[in-house]
């Protein structure tokens, strides 16, 4: 753990009990992050989500799934079987000592068991029960099975990712349960707020479907009232008057630049200008041009002027070619070029922004021997901590801290519900 005061983060005193699989536990990090002693359920055994990869060194084991170091950070971790009497009577206990229970099971699985919100309500009236499903706890697809692949589809927002004229992409890396379970770590606050208002608990009824939908909000009014249907853009900004190309290929990577004239955008043409005459390669075309009487709004109805537009791209992609990025926003930053590097994640980690305000964490690993890197929180507080405070927890690690010194079990009881497998 680190030496980090505990009084120094918002959520310190509250407690969470982490019973979601790998669409839900971004919401129990972010507690944890924030200060919340939240403590994750597995099965005996070990979580399914330790089977996911990418693996430390490649060494595919249950102890070092980056994914679970990933979403796991600031939990503590006991394995309880929930299908069993004596596993729920166990959890029930611990439900009386919680304040939030994160879950992501199928709608009804946890009723089924009797220790869903109906039950666990009676348990502590007072209980903030977070729901993460893919479409949530009511509706004709409340049963429907979701993937980040198939929720990123089923949300609209897969299909304005890619070039228009062909199929839609998807992002690399899992969206829609990291936004899920952010939102729903919002939600549960907002729940745990009016319960120390009020004394009422509630259940927090998450869907990652409507999540998804949550980040594309100007895109699902063009139905409504454009009449219309938002498109793919590709690798071109659309602003209503057309569009152009925002994404040019460097050197070493790309860049987003945007080509406009008028007041806006006619110093970056210039300065642009100005650069390539330097090196003996300004084209005719741009020579004597007076951009800022450049008309962007003929791009919408005028086709010589989107060829214009194309043609101009093309000439300053081919120039941008052979820089890189860094000497591109160098100029960029001088010049006042409108330009901006689109950073990899080894740029992000190198990156001097978030490291000066030390967005990035090493936690030490020590039955690994080493120390890996997890990015921070994202706010900044004068008078409190968020972000990763210790490594995610290896399998049944805390079983002797929380069921003996939390709960007051004795050794020979943690001992028998080994051997008969509860835990």
């Amino acid at each position: 753990m680190s030496a980090t005061s505990q009084k120094d983060y918002l959520l310190t005193p509250y407690r969470v009990l982490d019973l979601t699989g790998e669409t839900g536990m971004m919401c129990g990090k972010v507690l944890g992050d924030l200060g919340a002693e939240v403590v994750i359920v597995e099965p005996p055994g070990g979580h399914p989500a330790r089977a996911i990869g990418p693996f430390y060194k490649d060494q595919v084991e249950p102890e070092k799934s980056l994914f679970w170091f990933a979403f796991n950070t600031s939990k503590k971790g006991v394995t309880l079987d929930i299908t069993r009497p004596a596993g729920q009577t166990i959890l029930k206990d611990l439900v009386r000592q919680s304040d939030i229970v994160v879950e992501s099971f199928a709608p009804g699985y946890l009723d089924a068991l009797g220790i869903g919100y109906a039950a666990l309500s009676t348990v502590k009236p007072d209980l903030i029960f977070t729901s993460i499903t893919p479409f949530g706890q009511t509706g004709p697809r409340r049963d429907w099975k979701g993937t980040d692949l198939t929720l990123q589809a089923r949300s609209g927002f897969q299909y304005l990712l890619g070039d228009p004229d062909r199929a839609p992409v998807r992002i690399s890396v899992p969206m829609t349960a990291t936004k899920a379970g952010t939102e729903a770590a919002s939600a549960s606050l907002f729940a745990l707020f009016h319960r120390n208002r009020t004394g009422q608990g509630q259940q927090v009824d998450v869907s990652m479907q409507a999540s998804g939908v949550w980040q594309m909000m100007n895109a699902s009014s063009f139905p409504i009232h454009h009449k219309t249907d938002q498109g793919r853009a590709g690798d071109r900004y659309n602003a209503g008057f057309g569009n152009a190309r925002a994404i040019l290929a460097c050197a070493d990577g790309y860049v987003t630049f945007l080509t406009m004239g008028g007041h806006m955008g006619a110093p970056t043409l210039y300065a642009m200008g100005r650069w390539m005459e330097s090196e003996g390669k300004l084209p005719d075309v741009m020579r004597g041009k007076k951009w800022e009487e450049w008309d962007l709004s003929r791009l919408a109805r005028d086709a010589q002027a989107r060829q214009e537009m194309d043609d101009l791209n093309e000439t300053l992609a081919t120039f941008l070619t052979t820089k890189s990025k860094w000497e591109i926003f160098e100029r960029a930053c001088s010049e006042k070029i409108l330009t901006a590097p689109v950073n990899n994640v080894k740029d992000l980690v190198a990156h001097p922004q978030p490291n000066a305000r030390g967005f990035f964490h090493k936690l030490p690993h020590p039955e690994l021997n080493d120390e890996i890197l997890y990015p921070g929180h994202w706010a900044l507080m004068n008078n409190a901590q968020a972000g990763p405070r210790f490594r995610a927890p290896l399998i049944g690690e805390h079983n002797e801290e929380v069921y003996g010194q939390r709960l007051g079990h004795s050794q020979d009881e943690i001992a028998a519900w080994r051997r008969n497998g509860t835990i």
